[in-house]
């Protein structure tokens, strides 16, 4: 598989993970001293974890992931990807819940170790929601 191929499996791992709760999937997607920065701040792969753990405001959700714009060098075992990602965040309709629509930017750097991809740094910005 190529390197861009991996880095693409990366980002939907995360998105299945994500959208599943998957928390020991999503443990292994990232070095274990990632910073995540998001709606949240700056958070430690642990702090961000905990906060995943924590009850969902929304019951489920689906990332949906378009084509990461890939920066890397040949035989570097850095690099970084852009990200566009449209987040549907799905209400309880029983409990009159409406849903939630997000535009996201994934802005990611990454590295190769042990012969694997890892998120070394995330930072997220919501651009839009309805």
């Amino acid at each position: 598989m190529s390197t861009r191929d991996q880095l693409r499996t990366l980002l939907q791992r995360y998105a299945r993970a994500a959208d599943e709760r998957d928390m020991d999937t999503l443990a292994t997607l990232f070095h274990p001293d990632a910073e995540i920065i998001g709606s949240r701040g700056a958070q430690t792969l642990s702090e961000w974890l905990t906060s995943m753990r924590a009850p969902r405001a929304f019951p489920a959700s689906m990332h949906m992931m378009g084509e990461p714009l890939v920066t890397l060098e040949d035989d570097s075992d850095h690099a970084t990807m852009d990200t566009y990602a449209v987040v549907y965040q799905l209400g309880d309709a029983r409990a009159d819940q409406g849903n939630l629509t997000m535009g996201v930017d994934y802005h990611d750097e990454v590295v190769l170790e042990r012969s694997q991809w890892a998120f070394r740094r995330r930072t997220m910005t919501t651009r839009w929601m309805q």
